[in-house]
């Protein structure tokens, strides 16, 4: 028995150290968006708004970072979905293939609605305004140019 006890602990002790070899620095973001740095290839910010794009090096980018910070996390491999705007034209990253984009204004009313394995023209809403982009369970804050 004491030396289960003394077993256990032991492994209890050294979980945490083996887990530690497992980190890597990752850019997180102020939606708690996690992504290793290799997987990094640059911030694209622009001139006229406050927030910035982390750039993946697969093509695919996270919009509407306001803050990131750096730090050492365990990557889980699971991605969430994520939205490029390109024009008048609403991209989708990692969204499950058939799910529903609803595309809400601040005060909540339905604006468009789409699946998410269509490319979504925004071109009739209204610019230099923000929305609220709802992709199954994730949700983010668009300000369209």
């Amino acid at each position: 028995m004491k030396r289960l006890t003394i077993l256990s602990l032991a492994l209890l002790l050294l979980l945490p150290l083996a887990r530690a070899e497992e980190r890597v620095w990752c850019l997180i973001t102020d939606s708690g968006e996690s992504v290793a740095m290799s997987e990094v290839l640059c911030l694209a910010a622009a001139d006229d708004d406050s927030t910035f794009a982390v750039v993946l090096k697969e093509g695919e980018a996270i919009a509407g970072v306001r803050r990131a910070r750096f730090g050492m996390e365990i990557p889980t491999g699971i991605a969430k979905p994520g939205i490029v705007v390109a024009k008048d034209n609403l991209l989708l990253t990692n969204a499950l293939a058939g799910s529903t984009v609803c595309i809400y204004s601040i005060d909540g009313k339905l604006m468009q609605q789409a699946k998410s394995d269509e490319q979504i023209d925004i071109s009739s809403l209204p610019a230099r305004t923000y929305y609220i982009i709802r992709i199954g369970e994730a949700s983010f804050k668009l300000r369209k140019p």
